[in-house]
Order: C-alpha cells, then sequence, then structure tokens
C-alpha cells in the first residue's frame, strides 16, 4: 500500500493498526495485475490444448462417418441386387 493512501485512510479516522490490517490483508489476498495475466495466459494454454483435442476428436468422428456412407452404400447395393436377382429369376 502506498503512503499516500495510508495517509488519506489515517485522514479519514483509521488508526494505524486499522491500516496496517488492511495493507497486511490487501498484499496477501489481492491479486495484483501479474497474478492475473499470469491466470489469463494458463487459461489462453488451457483453452487452446482443450480446442486441439477437440479438433483431433471431431476429424476422427468425421473419419467414421465417411466409413459409414461407404458401408451403407454397399449395403443398399446388395440389398437391390437381392431384389432384382428375385424378381428376375
Amino acid at each position: 500500500m502506498s503512503a499516500s493512501a495510508i495517509l488519506k485512510l489515517q485522514t479519514v479516522g483509521f488508526t494505524a493498526d486499522q491500516v496496517t490490517a488492511l495493507a497486511d490483508l490487501i498484499d496477501t489476498q489481492a491479486a495484483t495485475k501479474a497474478d492475473v495475466d499470469g491466470a489469463k495466459a494458463d487459461l489462453k494454454a488451457d483453452i487452446a490444448a482443450a480446442d486441439h483435442r477437440l479438433d483431433i476428436k471431431i476429424e476422427a468422428v468425421k473419419s467414421d462417418v465417411s466409413i459409414l456412407k461407404w458401408m451403407m452404400g454397399f449395403v443398399l447395393a446388395f440389398q437391390v441386387a437381392i431384389f432384382i436377382k428375385m424378381f428376375m429369376h
């Protein structure tokens, strides 16, 4: 806590003990800009990692859907062939 802030608090009626207690509380509990910037950087890194994992999972699902499309195409072709064979024989 700056000296001018301490003087302002004492001017409005805070005792020296109250100012000291408040300064200690602020020093131990308040986040600094560096703390906030560090947390922000960590959060951005976590979001980027989660986004990367999500992209990998989406690509796997796209691959599975592509395989299913091919499988459904073959199944449909076989069903049509069986249907034609039943009535052409």
